[in-house]
């Protein structure tokens, strides 16, 4: 999206010449344009844990599965904040924890998100976490303020052993309502907003080390229709989910307009004054360029090159 990217875009001109394919002299400026990249993204992230009875083995082995997540973020240098809820209406959506906010700044993060996964498992049916994750999001009480940013990414994650029985916060199609909700937050914020559920497998569920989970078909169609992840419960692992997070890099743009369309075999590109001699095209018909892979994060981009017929 444009709203990633500084476009601090500067533009001189000087006289030059160049011989076209008739080997006549044609009369060019020379331009130059710079850019700097966006810094690192923001992203919230929200597990909403299944908190019924059949999760205590589950639980039990957050452990390592928290400290897995946390290195795939960590290694990918997100802007990330954590918070955690359970699935139980009774909690209202509140983030449950010491601390209640995660964030790169803190130590021991992975530990931490290991402790405040373990919400306990002392909730009746039913289990209602899109309607929870709705509430914790909305936030009506104002008991949760400073978690979602507006300028950052979200991504909610799912962890059951069974299906959401939502409806009372969301109404009679929560998957729907709820997909909803993640669509409002990227289009109020200009940036993903995506949901990935680590449940039982879908149609038949699955057995583990954790015992026997049912398919979680609401949370599956939920991640589905906003572009997330799927990964079993089973498993025991959030590293694939951790990736997703991680692919809010890919909301980049990858295109800086230009102001003038380049003659061909004049453009000069460099990255942080190091000249990038391939991985980019020009598109004559923006004009601009075209990187194949984001440059990094606050890059500062310049490209020089000549306007024919000036």
């Amino acid at each position: 999206m444009r709203s990633l990217l500084l476009l601090s875009s500067a533009l001189t001109g000087c006289s030059d010449y160049f011989l076209d394919g008739e080997n006549r002299l044609v009369n060019t400026a020379v331009v130059s344009e710079s850019f700097t990249q966006a810094p690192l993204p923001a992203v919230d992230v929200l597990f909403v844990i299944d908190s019924t009875g059949s999760m205590a083995e589950e639980q039990a082995g957050f452990g390592s599965a928290a400290g897995g997540f946390v290195d795939v973020i960590e290694t990918l240098g997100l802007d990330y904040q954590i918070g955690v809820i359970s699935m139980d209406l009774d909690d209202g959506g509140v983030l449950l924890g010491v601390p209640w906010i995660l964030t790169p700044s803190q130590d021991g993060v992975s530990a931490s998100l290991a402790r405040n996964l373990v919400v306990g498992t002392g909730s009746a049916p039913p289990s209602m976490g899109l309607d929870c994750a709705s509430l914790a999001l909305t936030d009506p009480t104002g008991v949760n303020t400073g978690f979602r940013r507006s300028d950052a990414a979200l991504h909610v994650i799912f962890v059951s052993d069974g299906d959401d029985e939502s409806g009372e916060v969301l109404g009679a199609d929560p998957v729907a309502a709820f997909a909803a909700q993640l669509a409002d937050a990227a289009a109020a914020t200009g940036r993903s907003a995506r949901a990935s559920a680590v449940v039982g497998d879908v149609p038949d569920g699955c057995t583990g080390s954790g015992g026997t989970a049912l398919p979680g078909a609401r949370y599956m169609a939920v991640a589905e229709a906003s572009g997330g992840t799927v990964a079993s419960i089973c498993a025991g692992d959030f590293t694939a989910v951790g990736s997703d997070v991680g692919s809010v890099v890919a909301d980049w743009q990858l295109s800086f307009p230009l102001q003038g369309d380049p003659l061909d075999g004049s453009v000069t590109v460099t990255l942080d004054g190091v000249r990038a001699g391939s991985g980019w095209v020009i598109d004559h018909a923006g004009p601009s360029l075209v990187f194949q892979t984001a440059p990094p994060p606050d890059a500062f981009i310049e490209v020089t090159y000549s306007l024919a017929g000036v």
